[in-house]
């Protein structure tokens, strides 16, 4: 069936998946508690990245932060360790999730068990050996485990405890889960059993079913994008026919073509919208209200960073792996988005110690920090990352 193709600029491209990123209007006012408001975000974005990089803070607690402003930790720990509504898992590398969505983490897992025992069949008796502490003693941090003899030819077993990198793999596989993590972020390992009782999927779904659930989940949360895009964003598992899934979401008229007006220098391609979407981006010059905040390196925003180049302009590599004297913006650098614009970034440091967060440089991307509200919106979001971390005091530097 010919479908209709929809036709929008790239600024309403921009608000729009702003929009559906929890990225615009008034996160200061509460209209829930902090567990609801959490929910309400990642049944949007899907998914939380993890990094242990602790700069700042942890990654998902920024990315939180910047769309719902200040919020108890223990609210997101609560839902994940004791509520079970969310989990932590491989949807997009390490991640938080929905615990709804196990039936399509699943997938991705037995996929990956199934892929690993047939390259490295040695490692199964590792793995019942795991299974077997922990049936005994009941959840268990890695130190309290003895260490392995593994004597398989995986990659990266080296240095550290090869029973850290035993317990990663398996929960990688879906064979333990992390069920609590302490004070200072040590996971405490389980069987799924244990943790997953009430909320494991019956029934297995079809391949298919489940590929063009993953497309449109990964679509909803991206707002308007690319097929290569959406491959990149949601991965529980790998969509192994996507253009079979384009071909028939698109006769069952539940997506429709995209073209974007006024992007120049961007390779030809196609981008796609969830045809229920159509009226919300319609109605975009009405609802649109920008906000100003700085975003985590890895938020979800911009953690494609082609994606990123092409719809802002903006250049949003990670630095934290290349040579210090390489750096032009920082180990950490947070852009700063103001609107429907990225326009600056910072590079910024807290010091637990002293409670000093130092902002080192502020990078201008346009002589947008020339105006005084733009300067303004930008401090405030300073302040309040400083208020997130419980600073004793901000260290700017003197371009501001």
């Amino acid at each position: 069936m010919e479908s209709d193709r929809l036709q929008i600029t790239k600024r309403d491209l921009a608000r729009f998946i702003i929009m559906r990123q929890h990225l615009s209007g008034n996160s200061g006012k509460k209209k829930a508690d902090d567990s609801s408001r959490i929910l309400k975000v990642l049944d949007n974005i899907r998914y939380l990245q993890l990094d242990p990089v602790r700069a700042v803070e942890k990654s998902h607690f920024l990315t939180l932060w910047s769309r719902i402003g200040h919020y108890r930790q223990e609210a997101l720990a609560d839902l994940i360790y004791t509520r079970h509504l969310l989990t932590e898992s491989y949807a997009h590398m390490a991640a938080i999730s929905l615990a709804e969505d196990i039936h399509l983490l699943s997938i991705g897992m037995l996929e990956r068990r199934e892929r690993l025992f047939m390259k490295h069949p040695d490692i199964s008796v590792h793995f019942d050996k795991v299974k077997n502490f922990l049936e005994i003693n009941g959840p268990m941090y890695s130190s309290q485990f003895p260490e392995f003899d593994v004597g398989s030819a995986l990659s990266g077993w080296g240095h550290e405890r090869k029973i850290n990198l035993l317990l990663d793999l398996m929960h990688w596989t879906g064979d333990i889960v992390i069920c609590n993590r302490s004070v200072s972020g040590q996971k405490l390992w389980s069987l799924p059993s244990v943790m997953l009782e009430n909320t494991t999927s019956s029934g297995q779904r079809d391949r298919n079913a489940a590929e063009k659930e993953v497309f449109i989940k990964s679509l909803y949360s991206l707002g308007i994008a690319s097929s290569d895009q959406i491959l990149r964003y949601y991965t529980p598992f790998r969509i192994a026919h996507p253009g079979k899934v384009v071909e028939e979401l698109i006769n069952e008229q539940k997506v429709i073509p995209v073209e974007i007006t006024g992007m120049k220098g961007v390779r030809k391609k196609s981008w796609y919208v969830l045809k229920k979407d159509i009226d919300a981006i319609e109605k975009i010059e009405n609802v649109w209200k920008p906000r100003s905040v700085l975003l985590s390196p890895f938020d979800n925003l911009i953690i494609d960073r082609k994606r990123t180049m092409e719809i802002f302009d903006f250049d949003g590599r990670l630095e934290m792996y290349i040579n210090k004297s390489k750096r032009k913006y920082g180990f950490y650098a947070m852009p700063f988005l103001h609107g429907d614009r990225i326009v600056g970034r910072i590079d910024p440091k807290f010091d637990r110690k002293t409670g000093i967060l130092k902002v080192n440089a502020i990078h201008d991307e346009g002589k947008y920090f020339s105006t005084s509200r733009t300067r303004r919106a930008l401090l405030d979001s300073i302040d309040s990352l400083g208020n997130f971390v419980q600073a004793t005091k901000i260290e700017l530097p003197n371009l501001v």
